[in-house]
């Protein structure tokens, strides 16, 4: 069983700012954050979500036949996290740090670099950590060399997200 760490999120283009010039993660693939597990369509199509154990300590989920590609990096998990309440919540994305000599953990750093900026750089025991905050996803991306792969996670705060959505809308004074 694969035990993971760090912390979570989604794979979308960074979106203009809003109103308030923050930028904006809604989704990943068209996943809404906070979408509930049993709510879920794209493209028309009811997503049937597959609970995985392969992640000890997550909520996780698969789809079959799921894209296992981001832009050139070839991955080898895509999985679906959920809160205990079955809400979307985030993303962990499992690759090899090269295949037939391509550099994929280097095409994935240069994704994220690319749509987020520059990240911060975190040493973690037995990996090296990039983060990212983009409005209230948190995105980390760790080079596991010691084991030949990555991990990308995506993490929405959906509770937090919903709790300031509400709160920024009081009409009461």
């Amino acid at each position: 069983m694969l035990s993971v760490s760090s912390t979570l999120a989604q794979g979308k283009k960074k979106k203009a700012p809003s109103n308030d010039g923050h930028y904006v993660l809604a989704d990943f693939r068209g996943v809404k954050w906070g979408s509930h597990v049993d709510s879920i369509y794209r493209d028309g199509v009811k997503l049937n979500f597959i609970k995985s154990n392969d992640v000890a300590d997550k909520n996780a989920y698969v789809l079959a036949n799921d894209e296992m590609i981001i832009g050139t990096v070839l991955l080898d998990k895509v999985y679906y996290v959920f809160n205990k309440q079955g809400r979307f919540t985030g993303i962990l994305l499992i690759g090899k740090r090269a295949i037939d000599e391509k550099k994929q953990f280097g095409e994935m750093k240069y994704i994220l670099t690319y749509k987020f900026g520059d990240a911060e750089l975190r040493e973690i025991p037995g990996a090296i950590q990039y983060y990212w905050m983009v409005d209230d996803v948190r995105i980390t991306l760790e080079d596991q060399e010691a084991q030949g792969l990555f991990t990308v996670e995506f993490y929405s705060d959906y509770e937090r997200t919903e709790s300031k959505r509400v709160n920024m809308n009081v009409n009461d004074f």
